[in-house]
């Protein structure tokens, strides 16, 4: 049972969350200040900071509500081939993405420069595609030489670069990634054994 505090400080988290996202996208990031963002929501700058290190820190937060949204869907994927249901994870991440898409230059930023916070628990998204990855290990369609971590690492580096290529030239963000996501995925594909004589060559 949550107590009475914890819900309190779970609604206090939530009010400067869902008021920093309005204004980022009314105004802007840029343009938007903590000061801003504690006076909008009636809360105290000491506040702020207990919930969130930094503004940009908001929009790991974000990834994260985006990423347990689709966390329903993880079990569908997993009865797909390995490599398909990993297609479907990111065009599902993508989909949420382009419904939101004034914000995502920032959710890129964050998640490529932010301030990295390693406190020893997976991040919604390593959540979300470890599964997937370790199916797709298991049925030896990516390299099992890799660590999970090191392969999904891999995956989203190359999805958020490729995401930021496709914002700024103004594509639809699904039909842009297909491309660089199949290409990050035959990089991963297991190496064929090579005979003797090759390796002598």
């Amino acid at each position: 049972m949550i107590s009475v505090r914890t819900e309190q400080k779970q609604e206090t988290r939530r009010r400067i969350f869902d008021t920093a996202l309005e204004l980022f996208r009314t105004q802007g990031v840029a343009k938007t200040s903590v000061d801003q963002i504690v006076r909008t929501a009636g809360v105290s700058k000491g506040t702020f900071f207990v919930h969130f290190s930094t503004k940009s820190a908001i929009f790991g937060a974000y990834v994260d509500l985006l990423t347990e949204s689709l966390m329903p869907l993880l079990p569908q994927w997993l009865t797909l081939p390995p490599l398909l249901g990993i297609y479907h994870a990111f065009d599902a991440l993508t989909e949420n993405a382009e419904r939101d898409r004034i914000l995502v230059p920032d959710v890129i930023y964050a998640e490529l420069f932010g301030d990295p916070l390693d406190d020893g628990k997976p991040t919604a998204l390593q959540q979300l595609f470890l599964p997937l990855v370790q199916q797709a290990q298991s049925c030896s369609v990516i390299r099992t030489d890799l660590d999970p971590a090191q392969v999904i690492e891999h995956l989203l580096s190359a999805y958020l670069i490729a995401l930021a290529w496709a914002v700024r030239r103004g594509e639809k963000l699904n039909t842009a990634l297909n491309l660089p996501i199949q290409l990050a995925l035959d990089g991963l594909r297991p190496r064929p054994m090579s005979t003797p004589e090759e390796e002598k060559q």
